[in-house]
Formats: structure tokens, C-alpha cells, sequence
């Protein structure tokens, strides 16, 4: 005689226990969420030179509080202090010039030719890359703003300033030229004129000179603190390296991660409300300013298993300022049903 197997009241609840537990998950993974896990930051305002210098005199350490106008760090340019020496040593002996005779004064206008022709280069050739700098800085500026980063504009305006000095230089060196081989060929008994037409071009471009070195003493475009210093004084930096970084007191921006199988019509512009996570009420309003289009690895601060990577995309949002939230702080972000049905 064969038994009949009848499934048991168990193996039923077992059944649909794993039938609501599959639709919990797929509703978990794949589901319209409107809530996502993130970090409070700070847009780093980053301090450097476009030019090759020296680290003169440090004024501030890490974890100092610096103010907007605050000095931060005085730098050395060895091409620039060099040229302004020479000028001031021309300056000195401009008044030579008065003893020149005709065929001197030949000479002289061949080779002011010749000399502002080779400078004329150079400078057009420092605009040029100057100007193919500001483009890729331009274009690496837009994709940082595209995920909500900010950054100090002290590196354009500095490029913007260095091709007004140079285009200046070029048109001061112009009638200086000029104005020197006018009284050359027109007045070449009156040497002394020409001496201090030259002593006059001269100081035009010691004082652009002085301008550009007193770019040289960086201070502070924000109130903040500062980050990190990553060179001594003494040591040498290349062009655009960070001299020295600073955040702020609060955080600017939280950056957000959306799970790779979570489906969410959350878009740039959106309206969110950012909560911090934990015991503490701090709440803050944002707005959505960037979504990632690669996946990437969450970091493990998000994961939910240690020993489980987490993938997805970065969601950018900006917050208020002066907001109750810590830097670093782990956040909740959720999307106000307005706000995700629209408009």
C-alpha cells in the first residue's frame, strides 16, 4: 500500500512565506524608490599658481580658520624677478643712449626691431597657451559643476589677467618701439629724448611687472578651514599644482548613490529634503544639480556587507547653507511626493 504525500500545513507557510519574500526583494531592487543614502560634503577650494614658483612664507597650518582676505601663502617667481631686475638695470643705464652717433642710431633702430619682433613671439606664444590652458580648465570646470563641485576662480581669473598683461606688454613694447625709432630717424642728434622715451617704456612694464607679482601673495577667496598644506617653504611648484586646499565650516553638497537595480525618475532640478541619519533631527532642503552616467562603486561606508561591493550612480545634490549638518555625515535623501509628482 502506498502512502499519499499531502503537503503539510508548514510546507504551505514556507511556500508563501518565500513568495512574499521574493516579491519584497524584486520590489526593493527593481521598485520606484524615492529614497537614497549619501555623504554631506564640502566643495575643496583648492590654492595654486599657473605659474612655475617658490614657496616663500606659509601663513597659515592645517585646521587653521581663515577669513575671506586672509593671507594664505607668499610665492617667488624666479623668471619674473629676474626680468624685473633687468629692466631696472636698463632704467640705470638708459641715459647712455644720449652719446650715440648716425650710424648707432642705424644700428640701434635695426636691432629695437629685431628685439620687439623676438618678444612680440614669445608673447603671442605664451597667449596662445595661456589661452589653450583656459579652454581645458574650462571644459574640466563644466564637467566638475555637471556632478555639483565648486571651485575657486582665482586660477581663471588669473589666466584672464596674464593675457590682458601680455596683450598690454605687447602694445606698451609697440610704442615704445615706435616712438624710439620716430626720434631715431627724425631727431638722431637729440639722444636724450630717445633715453627717455626708452626710460618711460621701461617703466610702463616694471609697473605691469609689479602688477603680476603681487599676484604672487595668494589670500583667501572664502571663509573656511584650511584642509591641507602639501608643500614646504622653500620647496618648488609646478603650475596649477594644489599649493594648499580649504573646506568650510559646513557642507555644502551631499553626494548621494542610487543602487544600480533601483528604477527612479529622480532628475536634475528636483527638490529633495536631506535628513541626517541616526538619532539627531537635523533636516535641510536640496536641490538634485547632477546625475552620473557611469556606474561606480559605492563607497564602503555605504555598503550594506562588508564583504559585498555596492554599484551605482552618483546623484549631486546642493544644499542650503548654513545647515544643522556635519561634514561627513551620513544622510538620508528623499524626495517629497510633490516633488516627484512633479512639477
Amino acid at each position: 500500500m502506498h502512502r499519499r504525500i499531502m503537503p503539510s500545513r508548514l510546507s504551505g507557510i514556507v511556500w508563501i512565506a518565500a513568495v512574499v519574500a521574493t516579491a519584497g526583494l524584486t520590489w526593493f531592487f527593481l521598485g520606484d524608490r524615492s529614497d537614497f543614502r549619501g555623504i554631506a560634503e564640502d566643495a575643496k577650494s583648492i590654492v595654486s599658481s599657473e605659474s612655475a614658483v617658490e614657496i616663500l612664507e606659509i601663513d597659515v597650518q592645517p585646521g587653521q580658520v581663515v577669513r575671506t582676505g586672509d593671507t594664505l601663502v607668499r610665492l617667488r617667481n624666479p623668471e619674473l624677478s629676474l626680468r624685473i631686475a633687468q629692466i631696472m638695470h636698463d632704467i640705470q643705464n638708459a641715459s647712455g643712449d644720449a652719446s650715440m652717433n648716425s650710424a648707432e642710431s642705424q644700428r640701434r633702430i635695426a636691432q629695437l626691431r629685431a628685439d620687439y619682433q623676438t618678444r612680440q613671439s614669445q608673447y603671442l606664444g605664451e597667449i596662445r597657451t595661456l589661452e589653450e590652458e583656459r579652454t581645458r580648465n574650462r571644459k574640466l570646470v563644466s564637467g566638475f559643476g555637471a556632478m555639483g563641485g565648486t571651485s575657486s576662480d582665482s586660477d581663471a581669473s588669473g589666466i584672464q589677467d596674464r593675457v590682458k598683461a601680455l596683450k598690454q606688454q605687447i602694445e606698451v613694447e609697440e610704442a615704445g618701439m615706435r616712438s624710439q625709432i620716430a626720434l631715431l630717424e627724425g631727431s638722431k642728434g637729440d639722444m636724450r629724448r630717445l633715453a627717455n622715451s626708452r626710460n618711460d617704456a621701461l617703466r610702463a612694464e616694471l609697473s605691469l611687472l609689479h602688477e603680476e607679482e603681487k599676484h604672487l601673495v595668494i589670500v583667501s577667496t572664502v571663509d573656511g578651514v584650511v584642509d591641507s598644506v602639501n608643500f614646504r617653504v622653500g620647496e618648488k611648484a609646478s603650475p596649477f599644482a594644489p599649493i594648499m586646499t580649504i573646506s568650510g565650516h559646513r557642507p555644502t553638497l551631499v553626494r548621494g548613490y542610487i543602487h544600480e537595480r533601483v528604477r527612479t525618475d529622480l532628475s536634475v532640478g528636483d527638490s529633495v529634503d536631506v535628513l541626517a541619519v541616526g538619532m539627531r533631527p537635523a533636516k535641510v532642503r536640496g536641490v538634485v544639480v547632477g546625475l552620473g552616467a557611469r556606474i561606480l562603486e559605492f563607497p564602503q561606508r555605504l555598503w550594506k556587507i562588508p564583504q559585498f561591493p555596492l554599484w551605482g550612480r552618483e546623484a549631486i545634490v546642493r544644499i542650503e547653507p548654513g545647515n544643522p549638518l556635519l561634514l561627513g555625515e551620513l544622510v538620508t535623501v528623499h524626495r517629497p511626493a510633490l516633488a516627484k509628482d512633479g512639477k
